[in-house]
């Protein structure tokens, strides 16, 4: 049986969920790229509308690395 994923999370719960920061979650709060709400002193990630906002980043380019040239002996 798969575990329903949550619907928000804590600010620790995210860094979990999305292996960002707790300086770069706020920072993009801040930008209005993730959603968050206020339950108490508690900030919640509305995590959804956060997995959307980490698919739609641009893909990573990444080279292929270069071939070794060998020593001679």
């Amino acid at each position: 049986m798969d575990t329903p994923s949550p619907q928000f999370a804590t600010i620790a719960g995210w860094q979990q969920i999305s292996g960002m920061s707790r300086r770069v979650t706020y920072e993009e709060l801040g930008r209005g790229n993730l959603k968050g709400v206020k339950r108490g002193a508690s900030t919640l990630i509305d995590v959804q509308h956060g997995l959307a906002y980490l698919r739609n980043l641009p893909p990573a380019k990444i080279r292929a690395p270069r071939e070794r040239q060998q020593v001679a002996a």
